[in-house]
């Protein structure tokens, strides 16, 4: 029975000049699924001019999940509800109007799972450790 791999990650990058700059998180391999619990955003810098954009991309549409129009320099902005992520997918934060150079963040909490073993489409938990 498959269990929860839990994990943490942090991407940076520099803004380019182009003035739209994508921090990626994916595709998601065909034998995992995430389960995000929680990411955030920063342009640890400067203020981008328009807006930071998070979304899911992948086969189909691009699903936004958080917008924060005029964001201020250096905030993080959360989202804690959480989203999950299948087979081809990626999440995305795109910030529009970064100053070039300027260190750009997406933090990553959650968990991956793997199926089970004969039977590829059933994704079987054991159960999260009980908090006393």
């Amino acid at each position: 029975m498959p269990h929860r791999h839990w994990f943490r990650q942090r991407i940076v990058a520099a803004a380019g000049s182009t003035g739209t700059d994508d921090l990626t998180f994916g595709p998601v391999q065909h034998d995992r699924h995430y389960h995000l619990t929680r990411f955030a955003v920063e342009d640890e810098t400067t203020a981008p001019s328009t807006d930071i954009r998070v979304f899911v991309t992948g086969p189909g549409y691009n699903h936004l999940l958080l917008e924060q129009n005029s964001p201020a320099a250096a905030p993080l902005y959360w989202d804690d509800q959480g989203t999950f992520l299948s087979q081809g997918e990626s999440l995305v934060a795109r910030f529009v109007g970064a100053t070039a150079a300027d260190r750009l963040v997406l933090y990553l909490e959650g968990w991956w799972v793997e199926p089970v073993e004969g039977n590829p489409d059933a994704w079987m938990l054991t159960p999260a450790p009980e908090v006393t």
